[in-house]
Order: structure tokens, then sequence, then C-alpha cells
């Protein structure tokens, strides 16, 4: 019985993952490119120039919905797991699920703001993995301007968590649906 309440678990995570990351497929990204200090791939850059005329950066609440690099996906990397107390190993792949980091930044508070997926390795403890579930498996984040990445564990629905922690101008920019309820 346990080892099917965990193949039930782990299909629920791989499904918040997939919607996670078809969220992120319809995320637009900035035309104007990331701020200094951000790299982008090739990939990512004409990705940008064709979506910069249907969408505008910054949007029209003035966010930026940027790119991030890979040393920022290490930077969000290394404060979700220190937030959770686990080892680096214990994230698969050693980062964010592909496709699944959303990353702005509000000229008018300074402040960048970022959401990420987390799935555990292989080799993670039993405990470890666990603690993936119900929406521990998501990380948001906020820096105030050159600042730490603060993290937040996300909650379940995961939606829950976004609306209370993200701006809705955030959430907008990231084509989040910003509206409170499903029982949050």
């Amino acid at each position: 019985m346990i080892v099917n309440s965990r193949a039930i678990l782990v299909g629920l995570a791989l499904l918040a993952s997939a919607g996670m990351s078809a969220c992120s497929a319809n995320r637009t990204l900035s035309s104007t490119g990331p701020p200094a200090g951000q790299t982008t791939t090739p990939a990512a850059t004409a990705a940008a120039a064709s979506q910069s005329a249907a969408a505008p950066s910054p949007t029209p609440t003035g966010i930026q919905n940027l790119v991030i690099s890979s040393a920022g996906k290490s930077q969000l990397t290394a404060a979700y797991v220190a937030l959770k107390g686990i080892s680096l190993s214990d994230i698969a792949g050693g980062g964010p699920t592909a496709g699944s980091v959303y990353y702005a930044y509000d000229p008018a508070t300074g402040t960048y703001w970022a959401l990420a997926t987390f799935a555990p390795s292989s080799t993670a403890s039993l405990n470890v993995q666990v603690g993936f579930q119900d929406g521990g498996e998501i990380g948001m984040f906020r820096k105030a301007g050159g600042g730490a990445w603060q993290a937040q564990i996300g909650e379940f629905p995961p939606y829950c968590g976004e609306v209370k922690y993200f701006p809705a101008a955030v959430l907008t920019a990231w084509s989040i649906s910003a509206t409170p309820g499903l029982g949050c």
C-alpha cells in the first residue's frame, strides 16, 4: 500500500510539474533583454525578438518579464536548497525543472521576482522526496536590488501560494491568473 501511495503522489507531483511547465510555455519574453549581468541564449533572444510585437516590455503595469541566466537559476537553486535544508544532490538535474522558471523585475520597487519548480533526484531519500509533495516542489523568490534571494516554499494547491506571495502585476506579466478564489 505504501508503494502504491508513493506512486500516486509521484504521479500527482509530475502532473503539477507538467502544469507549471505548460504555464511557463505561455510566458512573454522581454524585448529589451535582461538587466545588466543577466544573459540569454541565442534561442531565447530569437524568441524574445519574435514575441516583442505581441507583448511589449515592460508590460502595461511596468513589470519587466525577463529570461533568467544559468547563474540566476543557480542562485535560485541555492536559496531553495538552503530553505529546505537539503543538499544539491537531492535536486534532479541540479536546478529548476526545465521550462519552469518565471522571472520578472518591478522597476517601481527595485524588486526581482522568480517562481521555479524543482524535482527530487532519484538518489534523494524518501523523506526528502516526500518533502517535494503538496507544493514543496515550488520555490517562490524575491530579491530587493542586489540583495540575496529570499525564498518561500509553495502551497497546495500551488495557485494559492502564488496569489498570496506575488503581486498581481507580476502574475499578470507571467500570464498567471491573479484572480483570488479556488478556496485559497
